[in-house]
């Protein structure tokens, strides 16, 4: 009986009731100093920084309490050199103030490739090569030859290359093809809704070669260039009409969907 009166007792209940309140007091300080510390509370948004320019971020993160960390470059050929391309966190992300921003920026330097040996190719052969190296066909010049539609040079900038030459990646390369006597006749393809590359390689796969290439207004930097698609061609695609092996199709491009739309809806 006498420990349930001393637990029960007045003396007892204070000394705990001292003690529990002391536990509270030490919880409470031992938080307040925790978030001192972890900066609890202060947060800021990330900033979108997808498309600016890695050298002029320093200031508007500055702003923003921020700190960042180019982690990796890449190379796109829609994106300027130092443009970047993705952020961790991503923009409109709560984090504490001083956190890093870690960023994928494009490369300042295209990567290099080794040119490949085209010469004694068939030009579409020569096409398929191109594109696995990351190079792109540029002129198509038709010569007199036995050999009908066979790559009998490739150059850079008017200039002959050599397989193995290192090169950038993305480079135009220009090929002088054999046209043979043969009169063969290909059929025009159908390039109107296509981008300028899936175009060209639609002609040089019928053996006919990108003539004049026309733009709109609306197409001004390099980025443009890539998003426009083909709204007009001369000669146009009828299904029936054919053309000596080796002749040139002009090609008209723009960023307006509504006039390929158009051209579209009156060619059925």
């Amino acid at each position: 009986m006498g420990f349930f009166k001393f637990i029960f007792s007045k003396s007892f209940l204070w000394h705990l009731l001292f003690m529990v309140l002391i536990v509270v007091a030490l919880i409470g300080v031992l938080a307040w100093l925790l978030g001192i510390y972890t900066k609890s509370g202060t947060t800021v948004l990330v900033p979108d920084l997808k498309g600016h320019q890695v050298a002029t971020i320093a200031l508007e993160l500055q702003n923003s309490d921020l700190d960042f960390e180019v982690i990796d470059s890449v190379f796109r050929e829609d994106a300027r050199a130092g443009e970047i391309i993705d952020q961790i966190p991503a923009s409109g992300k709560k984090v504490k103030k001083g956190r890093k921003v870690f960023l994928t920026i494009n490369a300042y330097d295209r990567p290099k490739v080794k040119m490949p040996q085209l010469v004694d190719y068939s030009l579409r052969n020569a096409q398929v090569v191109l594109n696995v190296a990351g190079l792109r066909v540029g002129k198509v010049t038709y010569i007199p030859s036995e050999y009908n539609d066979l790559v009998l040079e490739q150059r850079y900038k008017g200039e002959k290359i050599s397989e193995g030459t290192m090169i950038a990646k993305g480079q135009v390369i220009d090929l002088v093809v054999g046209k043979g006597n043969n009169g063969a006749q290909v059929i025009v393809p159908q390039c109107v809704g296509m981008p300028l590359h899936e175009a060209v390689a639609a002609l040089l796969a019928q053996s006919l070669q990108k003539g004049n290439l026309y733009y709109d207004d609306d197409i001004q930097t390099s980025a443009d260039s890539l998003q426009a698609v083909v709204y007009q061609q001369n000669p146009i695609a009828d299904g029936g009409l054919s053309l000596p092996s080796g002749s040139a199709v002009h090609l008209w491009l723009t960023k307006d969907m509504q006039k390929v739309i158009e051209v579209q809806v009156n060619q059925e």
